[in-house]
């Protein structure tokens, strides 16, 4: 796989990511909301649940290509 292929896959693998966590973001948001605290505002829920699937999804994605069998 030639490096503008992998980093096109990561690209995309990334933007599938964020456009389906989008789609169900207010519903994750708002059922954090209800269980947490007050003083946590959505916005700042919101910005957690991103970046904790984006550094998952990522983290796999890098890890899994680089293990790869050649």
């Amino acid at each position: 796989m030639s490096r503008g292929f992998a980093v096109f896959v990561f690209w995309l693998v990334g933007f599938g990511i964020g456009f389906a966590g989008y789609l169900s973001l207010p519903g994750i948001a708002e059922w954090f909301t209800i269980s947490m605290p007050k003083f946590v505002n959505q916005a700042v829920i919101g910005a957690l649940i991103a970046g904790m699937i984006g550094s998952a999804v990522s983290t796999f994605t890098v890890v899994t290509w680089a293990n790869r069998a050649s």
